[in-house]
């Protein structure tokens, strides 16, 4: 069995990490959870009940962001898997970094997901710094893998629209770690989940939160180029090897087993015996 669709893995990505925020914000916003005007993403997440809708929603999209990941990674390794030259290893070094800069972003993000900001507030920072820090370095690395497989696999300019989005994603991060930390010395309010502009700090807040939406809309967009190139291959499903050197003889004492030999079919051979000794003995 194969698997041909894959091009719909970006897409669901790209259609349910925005649902899952637009979602959250509305109800928090119905709720008087958050203020109206550009509030973090995790702060859209926050108080029950859209904290259990954003945590489920947010667990599936960074599952399907890691599948993703992985396709990526077996798309480059097998473009360049016929190819011994110097470059290639080089390549492939940076397929394999790639990919754990990647997973270990989709860890980030549900780690964001299951540990509120309200609860576990430092756990919560690191997994947001793992998605954004972490997956403006795999944009980097894919965008510049994406050079080296023109005009086979993408275009060039497929590979500068990369470049851009990942330049944006690392700005916008920097921005939003700067400008936050500014915002939270000046704040002197109550609740930093539902900031209000007599809080303190409202305006570098504001940046800080509209650079946080900018680098995951920017990280959506990213994973969304992948979705033309995802329609040129196919994945198969694992193949099983079943190992008969385990295979237990019932007939014999407990721990015996028949001798290994590829040419024998246990089940076939188990039969046999059966009806060899079935066989009346006549004297």
């Amino acid at each position: 069995m194969s698997w041909d669709n894959l091009h719909y893995l970006p897409l669901a990505v790209f259609v349910c990490l925005p649902s899952t925020f637009i979602i959250s914000y509305v109800i928090a916003i119905s709720l008087n959870h958050v203020e109206v005007q550009f509030p973090y993403i995790s702060d859209t997440g926050t108080h029950v009940p859209e904290s259990n809708i954003f945590a489920q929603s947010l667990n599936m999209v960074s599952a399907l962001v890691a599948i993703t990941i992985y396709m990526r990674f077996k798309h480059v390794e097998q473009y360049y898997r016929d190819d011994l030259t110097v470059t290639s290893n080089k390549i492939f070094r940076l397929n394999r970094f790639a990919l754990y800069f990647g997973i270990l972003s989709a860890i980030g993000l549900s780690v964001v997901a299951n540990f509120r900001e309200i609860e576990l507030f430092k756990i919560h920072l690191l997994g947001a710094l793992m998605s954004f820090g972490f997956g403006s370095v795999y944009c980097w690395l894919q965008s510049w893998l994406s050079f080296r497989m023109v005009p086979l696999v993408n275009t060039k300019q497929m590979a500068w629209f990369r470049t851009i989005l990942s330049v944006i994603i690392t700005i916008s991060f920097l921005i939003t770690c700067v400008m936050g930390q500014i915002s939270i010395h000046h704040f002197h309010g109550r609740d930093p989940t539902n900031w209000q502009p007599k809080d303190g700090g409202y305006r570098t807040h504001v940046i800080s939160a509209i650079s946080e939406w900018v680098a995951a809309m920017a990280l959506d967009f990213f994973i969304l180029t992948y979705t033309r190139e995802f329609q040129t291959f196919t994945v198969s499903t694992p193949r099983v090897m079943l190992r008969t050197d385990d295979f237990v003889d019932p007939y014999l004492s407990h721990g015996s087993r028949y001798p290994v030999d590829a040419s024998i079919n246990p089940i076939q051979f188990s039969s046999d015996r059966e009806q060899q000794t079935s066989t009346p003995i006549i004297y």
